[in-house]
């Protein structure tokens, strides 16, 4: 799809949902059958983002419960961010698992996903001044996000390249230290970054644009 399917705009203090309620494989662009529901809006401090996690019935599966550990091994929702409208090479990466849990870091990413070298500056929780909640249910999880827009970068900045994404468990797994598979999890998008024979977010031509009014 071409990137104007991925295009919101925003106006301020209104929220605005997502067109699309089904992400799509990152391999393949082909639409995932767990329904992921997420809507945004802005203030003056803060980009808000409310989201759902349908037909996720291993929730209660996910075993890490301190912030800035690996919970991309897991089940996550995940949002990467960057200022401006170019690919970016730099942004900011925010998971969240259904422990209420996050991971914070600012990517850098100089091949932009063709070649590898990634690294990321880790953010302390405490000076992250992220705002969250996690809900459960029998088979979903959900959650809310206030990322102050100074994290992001420039408080007056109006366009940003974004991208969501989330990982989810198709069965369930036997030992606490798991690890996700492509065989055993989905790992899908919103915008799907096409990479191919094995799954990968980190594609910042394939983030969407996002419009602050």
């Amino acid at each position: 799809m071409p990137l104007a399917d991925y295009t919101l705009s925003l106006s301020k203090n209104e929220w605005k949902a997502l067109d699309q309620k089904y992400f799509k494989h990152s391999t393949n662009g082909e639409q995932a059958p767990q329904e992921t529901l997420v809507k945004l809006k802005y203030d003056d401090q803060y980009l808000h983002i409310a989201f759902e996690c349908k037909q996720n019935p291993y929730w209660k599966e996910n075993t890490y419960t301190v912030h800035n550990t690996e919970l991309y091994n897991q089940e996550v929702f995940e949002v990467f961010i960057a200022e401006g409208t170019d690919v970016p090479d730099r942004y900011l990466e925010l998971e969240i698992n259904p422990n209420n849990i996050l991971w914070i870091g600012k990517i850098h990413n100089p091949t932009k996903g063709h070649g590898g070298g990634n690294s990321a500056d880790m953010i302390s929780y405490e000076n992250a001044g992220i705002k969250h909640s996690v809900k459960t249910d029998n088979d979903s999880w959900s959650g809310t996000l206030q990322i102050p827009l100074a994290l992001i970068g420039n408080q007056k900045t109006k366009d940003y390249r974004v991208n969501f994404y989330r990982i989810v468990s198709v069965q369930s797994h036997k030992k606490g230290n798991w690890k996700c598979t492509p065989k055993e999890c989905n790992f899908i998008c919103w915008s799907p970054t096409m990479s191919g024979k094995s799954p990968a977010f980190h594609r910042p031509e394939h983030f969407g644009l996002l419009h602050l009014k």
